[in-house]
């Protein structure tokens, strides 16, 4: 799912926004007034996050991020069409989440001038009038369907991966016998189990830290790109602008992981993994672990999360 779609389910998962205005152009103006400044808590307070999970809670901060970080954002109401007014009702049925009334949108349109190019885009959001006051709404995980996830077993979904297809760098092709083919190995995964809890702690330490130089030194490829500290002309980034990017993607990173069991094949181990994620949640499922240079990092990942409580 991109980064639109995840905003376009956060305004339904996030239910409501607190402090909006009396009125639409209220709304669009404290939101235009939180984008522009990069205010993460003054953003927050205009939307309800109940129910709304790590991803979705990523989409939003992200948003703000960068319409303070070089893009130009501007917000404006617009009508709810029926087009959008279907997708709303298919996503609601698609994720298992409660009705969503809107009335109207907020449309919230960016253009990004880089060294390494330009872009624009457009994400909008549902707004609706909620206990007196006019705010961005969104679709909530149904009771129902936090239960659903809660029962489901994680070997569930290490088999929706196997069945998918894991990649294959000998073929170049998607391998869909790995339920017949990987090898049970250690439940604690080894050196691929092993070096996925010491990445995750190392990160969620940089995090506690606000130290985008250590998260640079987990081992992950990924974290080396995203924190980097210059951009692609070799032009230094801030260490502000870094801690916020560090802040906002460790909404959705694992904490406290342990590994349950573990599969292999080849240079590739399929975990079976419970942990928690930046806000809290638990997050379980399969995550795929490949070994190149210079160690073991994640590939690929299928997992679930819901509230504790």
């Amino acid at each position: 799912m991109n980064r639109i779609n995840y905003v376009l389910l956060l305004c339904g998962l996030l239910g409501a926004c607190g402090g909006a205005g009396s009125d639409p152009p209220s709304l669009a103006a404290a939101l235009q007034k939180a984008l522009s400044a990069g205010d993460f808590k003054a953003a927050a307070e205009l939307v309800d996050m109940t129910r709304a999970p790590a991803d979705v809670r990523f989409a939003y901060d992200d948003l703000v991020l960068e319409c303070s970080s070089g893009a130009t954002c501007t917000v404006a109401t617009a009508p709810l069409d029926d087009a959008f007014r279907a997708e709303l009702q298919a996503d609601a049925k698609k994720l298992g989440a409660d009705p969503l009334a809107a009335e109207g949108l907020m449309v919230v349109s960016s253009h990004l001038v880089a060294a390494n190019g330009s872009s624009s885009g457009t994400m909008k959001l549902p707004y609706a009038k909620i206990g007196g006051m006019y705010k961005v709404s969104s679709l909530h995980l149904s009771e129902a369907e936090i239960t659903r996830l809660r029962g489901k077993p994680s070997e569930d979904l290490l088999k929706e991966m196997f069945a998918e297809g894991i990649y294959d760098n000998a073929s170049r092709e998607r391998r869909t016998d790995w339920e017949t083919a990987a090898t049970r190995i250690a439940e604690d995964g080894g050196e691929a189990g092993k070096a996925l809890v010491q990445q995750t702690a190392a990160m969620a330490a940089a995090v506690d830290n606000k130290d985008p130089d250590a998260a640079m030194r987990t081992g992950s490829q990924w974290a080396k790109i995203v924190f980097s500290d210059k951009e692609y002309d070799g032009k230094p980034i801030a260490l502000d602008k870094r801690q916020r990017k560090l802040r906002v993607q460790s909404l959705r990173m694992l904490r406290d992981v342990k590994v349950k069991g573990a599969y292999q094949l080849g240079d590739d181990v399929a975990l079976v993994v419970e942990a928690r994620n930046g806000i809290g949640w638990i997050e379980r499922g399969a995550i795929l672990m490949s070994r190149g240079s210079p160690g073991w990092d994640v590939s690929g990942t299928k997992t679930i999360s819901y509230p504790d409580k």
